[in-house]
């Protein structure tokens, strides 16, 4: 299916991780494709979102500071939305050996809050999550594409994949993608 922006006009977007460096730069696009746009970010500091990254943007989009560990809030935030650009985690692997539980609670437990949110509240959302190619592991050789082995080697990344899976998983019968990114920002 060839790729259609127009798709994005006049749609209601909502980007989890907005103010961080790819939720930022997407916002910018998806604005100019006439999209009404509505950033989620908690603002943890070291997690990537900063309120500069919107400066020029900051008067046509739409800031919710929530947590996407915040259920009660996604869910409120997912209804009569067309998209959700789920790029929101915890991408440290030094911070998901220290405190394993945070990484787990926003990379797989929180996943599947939105998900659920999804399947009671808007079933029609179409999602695209951001992995990360830390689900790789190792690279048994380079560039890694696709076709590489999945050996996650840490908390981190088997935290991800597990939230990549679930937005996969077709038992949940929602409309998902899965986009595994490699080197983008500070945190890679």
């Amino acid at each position: 299916m060839p790729w259609d922006p127009d798709i994005f006009t006049g749609s209601d977007v909502l980007v989890t991780g907005g103010l961080g460096f790819i939720g930022s730069a997407l916002a910018r696009r998806l604005i100019e494709l006439g999209a009404k746009v509505t950033l989620v970010d908690s603002l943890i500091p070291e997690y990537g979102g900063n309120l500069f990254n919107i400066h020029d943007i900051r008067d046509r989009v739409t800031v919710d500071l929530t947590d996407v560990r915040d259920a009660a809030a996604m869910s409120s935030l997912i209804k009569k939305r067309q998209f959700l650009f789920n790029l929101a985690g915890q991408t440290s692997h030094l911070d998901s050996m220290t405190d394993p539980m945070t990484d787990l609670n926003i990379n797989a437990a929180a996943q599947l809050h939105i998900l659920e949110a999804c399947r009671l509240h808007n079933r029609d959302l179409k999602i695209v999550f951001a992995s990360t190619r830390q689900v790789y592991g190792r690279p048994e050789y380079l560039p890694v594409d696709e076709k590489h082995p999945i050996e996650p080697v840490d908390i981190n990344g088997i935290n991800k994949l597990a939230g990549e899976w679930y937005h996969l998983d077709p038992e949940c019968e929602l409309k998902t993608r899965a986009k595994r990114f490699s080197g983008f920002g500070s945190a890679g």
